[in-house]
């Protein structure tokens, strides 16, 4: 005869509670597709897919680079293996008797400061100690690679990309004149050109001026609110080819009145002594202006120097 199980005897699996979102960490939270807002999965494709497929390369190629959340990092990372570097030394300093050669001391171990209570070195020099170190060292010495070569890389404006611009509103516009964004489309800079810098300085200065006026400013939270009524145009300025153009142009001219301005003064010249002054005179201005104005080497700046001075002394010998 079957019997049954009274409720009381019937085992049950006590169900688990799902864990709320507030409990699962931000970095973990995946966005629901059906969510309305910025913060949606779909609302963020339409952003990156409309940049990612953009005619302008300022827009396709232009990503922000995090320079104060990088730095931030790498702060974060000196201070962590700071506190091991001491934690290091002061077990090293514990080894020796304070006797230490002025002649052998190359690192001036005899003047460091030595805590009053130092742990013992099996307390102190751990696996763990060593395998943190290894881990933190790897870590910023990559982070101080990547950072260098992202310093390296050409920068527009956000201002440039006015198309770009109309999305941060939470940004003030003085705040997107003042924001870098790198390129990736284009090389490292080798070189520091002066003229090309003022000149790119000063085209992000006119944008600004030209665009400021077609937003409004939100005065309570100092951020920007919609287009102005009119402002349907939207502006696009590649400075970094407008400023190369322009700067060899201007490097070209200078080159040119270089060349060209103590010919001219010579050829008036009838004593052999005026030549020589004059010769020298440009000579030199040419030098001092080459070195306060190009970062090049040395080399290269004695070698640029010795081409000039040997263009005017055979124009001088042939006169």
């Amino acid at each position: 005869m079957a019997t049954t199980a009274s409720p009381t005897e019937t085992e049950t699996t006590p169900q688990e509670n799902p864990p709320s979102e507030a409990s699962v960490p931000a970095y973990e939270q995946v966005s629901d597709p059906t969510r309305s807002g910025d913060l949606s999965r779909s609302g963020v494709f339409r952003k990156v897919w409309s940049q990612s497929t953009a005619d302008r390369n300022l827009t396709l190629y232009g990503f922000r680079r995090f320079k104060t959340t990088h730095l931030v990092n790498l702060r974060f990372l000196e201070e962590e293996i700071s506190d091991l570097d001491h934690r290091i030394y002061q077990a090293g300093l514990s080894l020796d008797d304070g006797a230490l050669d002025q002649k052998t001391d190359r690192l001036g171990l005899r003047c460091s400061h030595r805590d009053a209570n130092v742990p013992a070195i099996q307390d102190s020099i751990t696996d763990s100690l060593v395998l943190r170190l290894r881990n933190l060292l790897k870590d910023y010495d990559d982070a101080l690679a990547s950072f260098n070569k992202l310093m390296a890389m050409e920068t527009f404006s956000l201002i440039d990309d006015e198309g770009q611009s109309r999305e941060r509103n939470d940004l003030h516009p003085y705040e997107k004149y003042k924001t870098r964004l790198v390129r990736a489309d284009l090389g490292s800079r080798t070189t520091h050109d002066p003229f090309r810098r003022g000149i790119q300085k000063a085209l992000r200065r006119f944008q600004y001026w030209r665009t400021r006026g077609k937003f409004g400013v939100d005065e309570e939270r100092g951020t920007d609110t919609r287009p102005s009524p009119g402002a349907k145009t939207v502006s696009y300025q590649n400075s970094a080819f407008l400023a190369g153009i322009l700067s060899r142009m201007l490097a070209s001219l200078m080159a040119g009145a270089f060349m060209v301005l103590p010919l001219i003064m010579v050829s008036y010249q009838t004593r052999q002594g005026d030549h020589l002054i004059t010769i020298s005179v440009w000579i030199i201005g040419f030098s001092l202006s080459l070195s306060a104005t190009l970062r090049a080497s040395n080399l290269t700046t004695t070698g640029v120097v010795a081409a000039y001075a040997a263009v005017l002394s055979v124009f001088v010998s042939k006169n």
